[in-house]
């Protein structure tokens, strides 16, 4: 993940606040030892964060942020490795990004009978082209519109429908689903 739910691509772990800077001034940032792993997160590496992260990371991730909502649940854990694990051999191209199997993950785990909107709450969507911020824009009626904020492709097209697209995609490849009926969690 990337912005403010940045992890270590490599463990999961949660990243320091204290920036270190390289030799050509960027920012970076270490990750912190997390209790709930068995190995030393300091094994990690100076990042702020990768679109494409491990399915270790992903899963450690997901561990930490259930926690947060709920008692820990052994057999959601599991549960979740074979998503991880299935979504990760049917990515490819763009949907390997982290968001995108985070929300097919939380797809299949709520169509499975788990409560999983609790996962809206650690990701932010990106720009599908550029990976850049989206401006969200709400209109009369409710419709939600997401643009790119730096205009990447100069339409100003709303990029939800297109990442709902994706998402489903990836959900369709990974769990041979029929039905693909309407996404539960975006």
């Amino acid at each position: 993940m990337k912005g403010p739910h940045a992890f270590c691509p490599k463990t999961g772990a949660p990243l320091t606040e204290e920036k270190h800077y390289d030799e050509r001034g960027r920012s970076q940032r270490v990750p912190l030892q997390d209790r709930s792993q068995t190995e030393d997160s300091s094994n990690g590496e100076l990042t702020n964060g990768s679109l494409r992260s491990s399915k270790r990371a992903l899963l450690n991730y997901f561990r930490r942020c259930h926690k947060y909502h709920h008692e820990p649940d052994q057999r959601l854990y599991r549960k979740a490795a074979v998503g991880l694990s299935r979504l990760k051999r049917a990515a490819n191209g763009k949907n390997e990004w982290d968001i995108y199997i985070w929300f097919a993950l939380g797809e299949w785990l709520a169509r499975e009978g788990f409560e999983t909107k609790w996962m809206k709450a650690h990701t932010e969507l990106r720009c599908p082209h550029c990976a850049g911020n989206l401006k969200y824009m709400e209109f009369h009626g409710g419709e939600i519109i997401a643009k790119c904020g730096t205009n990447c492709t100069d339409d100003r097209a709303d990029r939800l429908n297109y990442i709902r697209e994706i998402i489903l995609e990836l959900y369709l490849d990974a769990f041979k689903a029929q039905d693909s009926g309407d996404l539960l969690l975006l």
